[in-house]
This record gives structure tokens, sequence and C-alpha cells, in this order.
């Protein structure tokens, strides 16, 4: 897939002909950077002065807490940007490190030519808008995730979020355990924990990596 559909599929394109987004390009000294797995692409700390998105490849936003155990804040596929809200912050240094999880591209953009671009589409000011504001609900609810619950709360929300839909009870996890407790920011043990007092607990069954909701209404009164 060429870098013009890639971008076609983002919020902040949304509803912008391709035609227009080659357009912008073509007025812009945009550059195409490569990364493989474990690459860092920026360290926390760094000016985030370049609007930044993932044209394919896997990237984690980490951060290290005061008990010097790394919390992945999120994941970032193909059309995400990294780190929007902070590109107009006044204080714009990035709040976490960004490392590459498998071979990926991203496309860099000055932030003053994309306020150029705003300035010439008001549709693409607008997604932009509407996207740093999504990302303002994302960032409160992660630091309520990650402050607020203990770790068999973390698991009941975890495993609402990945049932397929409503009426489902299994869940087949892709995630490793040290991945899932990398994402809690906590100890693998601590999770493995948790998770065998839940089954004995009666509200989960655990088959290797296929999680059976054996009780769905204590589990989701956990995850509220």
């Amino acid at each position: 897939m060429n870098m013009i559909a890639i971008l076609s599929k983002s919020i902040l394109f949304r509803n912008i002909p391709e035609s227009d987004i080659s357009g912008l390009l073509e007025t812009t000294a945009y550059r195409v950077a490569s990364y493989r797995p474990k690459d860092i692409i920026a360290l926390q700390g760094t000016p985030c002065n370049y609007l930044m998105i993932v044209l394919n490849g896997l990237l984690q936003g980490q951060m290290v807490n005061d008990a010097g155990k790394l919390v992945v804040i999120e994941e970032l596929e193909a059309a995400q940007l990294l780190a929007p809200a902070f590109l107009y912050a006044p204080k714009n240094n990035l709040p976490v490190n960004i490392i590459a999880m498998e071979p990926s591209e991203i496309l860099f953009i000055h932030r003053d030519d994309f306020t150029v671009w705003m300035q010439q589409n008001r549709q693409l000011l607008q997604n932009f808008l509407m996207l740093i504001s999504g990302r303002s609900h994302f960032l409160s609810d992660k630091i309520m995730f990650l402050s607020l619950k203990n770790i068999k709360n973390k698991i009941a929300d975890y495993l609402l979020h990945k049932l397929p839909d409503a009426w489902s009870t299994v869940i087949h996890l892709t995630d490793t355990q040290q991945e899932i407790a990398d994402s809690f920011g906590v100890t693998r043990p601590s999770l493995a924990r948790a998770l065998a007092e839940m089954e004995q607990e009666g509200i989960i069954s655990i088959d290797r990596k296929v999680i059976t909701i054996c009780n769905m209404q204590l589990l989701r009164q956990m995850g509220q």
C-alpha cells in the first residue's frame, strides 16, 4: 500500500481526498525514516517538533515508573500519530520512550509545515482538533487505569475490552503474560498470582491462552 493510501486511513485525513493529501505533501520537505525491531525512535524528554505518523509496523510508547518497572502506555500501528497532543504544547517534551517492536516506517512533517497545512485545509484542522481531544480522554483513562485500580481490577478491565462482542465469554489472548504485565505496570509473577486467584474465585477459567468468563456480572463489577 502506498503512502497516500495509508494516510487516507488516518483520522487526521478523514474526509480529505487522496488528491488533496498528495497536494499537501508536494508542498512540504517531509521525510520517511525506517526502523528495525527494538530501535529507539525517540527518548522520553525529547522535544516534539514534528508531526509523526506511522506508515507501517508496530511501535510502543514506554515509560519507567517510580519503582523502575517498565509500563507500556500504548501501542501504535499504521496510520496512527505519535504524541499529537504535545506537538503544540508549551512544554512539548515527549512523555514516553518510543520503541519499534517490528520493522517500521514513520513519516515526519515539521510542526511549522503542518501549521500551514491546517491554515490551508479547514477539514484537516477540524480532524486534528478532534484527534487531540480524543487523546485527552485516552490519557485520562490511562492515568485512572494505572493509578487507581488494583491488579484484579486491571485484569477485569483488560478482559472486558478483549471480548469480541457483547455475547462472548471466551477470549483467545494474543499477548503474553509479560506483555500484559508491562501494560499494567506490574511484575509478571504478580499478574500470574492475581489470575490464579480470580480462577479460584470462579470468575474466570484459564486454559493456556484461552480464558473463559465464568461470572460475567462479577467481572463487570470489578472492571468498573
